[in-house]
C-alpha cells in the first residue's frame, strides 16, 4: 500500500467506522474494578447471551465483552489520549493508540515492561507494568517481544514523578475498525492506524479542491495571512470569523462542514506566513501546546492548517490526540499546497492576498 490518500476515495475515506481494541491483553479483574457493578451488568447480560461454545472460542468472545464494555465506559467519562493526558491531566485512566519498544523477555518472564517510543515533543518516559498471564494472543506477545508495533491501549496510572509515568494496562491490542451501520466499499482491516486521517478534498464544502491540480511549490502561500485565510474560509462555510482573542483553543470553529452527507463540528488551528517555513512542533506556541488546546475542542474533526510544507511529528502529534478507540475523532492537515487548491477552487485565491495587503483592523 501507498497510504491512504492514494489507496482510498475521498468517500471511502469518509465512510462512518468505529475504532476498537481487538483484545490480546486483557485484565479482567482491572476492568471489573475499574467499572463497578453497573459495567459488570453490561458484562454479564452479555455472557450470558453467548451460545454454546467451544471453551476457547467462548474464551475469545469474553474478552471482546469486556473490552467493549471498559471502551464505552471510557467514552462516557471522556478519558483522554496518553499525550493529552500527559500534557493536560484528567484522571488516571488513558485510552490511546501508541506505539511500544521492545519487551525482549515477555515469554520468560511472569512481570515485564513495555516502554513508550515517545514523540519528539515529549521529555516524559512512561512505562507499562504487566503480568504476561494476562496476554491472550500469540500474535500479541509476539509484538510486544519485538516491539515498534502500534498499541490500542487502555491503562491506568500507578505512579507519576513528573519525568516517568508508569501505566497498569486493562486492555492492550491491534487498533481495529469496525461497522456502524455503512457497508464500506474496502477492507477495512488494512486501515486500523492510517483510517482517520482525512484530506481537505474529502469534506463535501471543499469538494471543489479535487480539480484544481496540485501546485508545484508553496510559495503563493507566502502572500496570504492567517487573518485572511480565515476570512476565506469562513466564506466558503458560511460562518461568521470572530477576531482573536488569548484564551482561543482554536482559530476558527464550525458546525457547517459534511462528511458524505454527515454534519460534522471542526476546529481549525491555522498558521499564516509569518515565519514562511515547514511546519515544525516549535511552530505550535511557546510550550508546543496549540495542538493540546484545540484537542479541547468539542469537535468531530481537527484541522491544522499551514501556508508551508507540515512535517510529519506534526501529524503522528495530532494523530495522538485525535484517534482514541471507542471514541475517534477524524484529522486533517491542510499544507500550502492544498491551502492553495482550496482557495483557487473557490475563486478566493485573489481575495486573499488583497485583504492580506490592508491594515488588519480593515479586515
Amino acid at each position: 500500500m501507498t497510504g491512504i490518500r492514494e489507496d482510498l476515495t475521498p468517500e471511502q475515506r469518509a465512510t462512518d467506522l468505529d475504532l476498537v481494541i481487538d483484545p490480546g491483553f486483557v485484565n479482567h479483574r482491572k476492568i471489573q474494578t475499574v467499572i463497578g457493578k453497573p459495567g459488570m451488568e453490561f458484562i454479564d447480560l452479555n455472557i450470558r447471551t453467548l451460545p454454546d461454545l467451544p471453551e476457547w472460542q467462548k474464551n475469545v468472545r469474553v474478552d471482546h465483552i469486556y473490552s467493549e464494555a471498559v471502551l464505552l465506559f471510557c467514552k462516557r467519562l471522556g478519558i483522554q489520549t496518553l499525550q493529552h493526558n500527559l500534557s493536560a491531566p484528567k484522571g488516571r485512566l488513558v485510552c490511546s493508540v501508541e506505539r511500544l519498544g521492545p519487551c525482549p523477555n515477555v515469554y520468560d518472564k511472569a512481570r515485564v515492561i513495555s516502554e513508550w517510543i515517545r514523540p519528539e515533543n515529549s521529555d516524559i518516559n512512561v512505562q507499562f507494568h504487566y503480568s504476561t498471564a494476562h496476554i491472550r494472543s500469540d500474535t500479541t506477545r509476539s509484538r510486544l517481544h519485538d516491539g515498534n508495533h502500534v498499541f490500542a491501549i487502555l491503562a491506568e496510572l500507578l505512579q507519576f514523578d513528573g519525568r516517568l509515568a508508569v501505566f497498569d494496562p486493562l486492555v492492550m491490542g491491534a487498533p481495529w475498525l469496525k461497522e456502524k451501520g455503512e457497508i464500506p466499499t474496502f477492507d477495512i482491516m488494512w486501515f486500523g492506524y492510517e483510517f482517520f486521517e482525512n484530506f481537505v478534498e474529502d469534506f463535501d464544502e471543499f469538494s471543489k479542491v479535487r480539480d484544481i491540480p496540485v501546485p508545484s511549490d508553496v510559495d503563493p502561500m507566502r502572500h496570504v495571512s492567517e487573518n485572511a485565510f480565515k476570512h476565506c474560509l469562513g466564506e466558503i462555510l458560511g460562518d461568521a470569523v470572530q477576531n482573536d482573542w488569548g484564551g482561543e483553543t482554536s482559530d476558527f470553529y464550525t458546525a457547517h462542514i459534511h462528511l458524505k452527507g454527515r454534519p460534522q463540528t471542526a476546529a481549525f488551528l491555522l498558521k499564516g506566513p509569518a515565519r514562511f517555513a515547514p511546519m515544525s512542533l516549535n511552530h505550535l506556541g511557546k510550550n508546543n501546546d496549540q495542538i493540546v488546546r484545540l484537542a479541547k475542542e468539542p469537535a468531530q474533526v481537527l484541522f491544522v492548517q499551514h501556508c508551508h510544507d507540515i512535517t510529519p511529528p506534526v501529524r503522528e502529534t495530532l494523530r495522538a490526540f485525535a484517534v482514541q478507540p471507542g471514541n475517534p475523532r477524524r484529522f486533517c492537515l491542510i499544507d500550502g499546497r492544498d491551502s492553495v487548491r482550496l482557495l483557487k477552487a473557490y475563486d478566493l485565491y485573489d481575495k486573499a492576498t488583497e485583504l492580506s495587503k490592508r491594515n488588519e483592523s480593515a479586515i
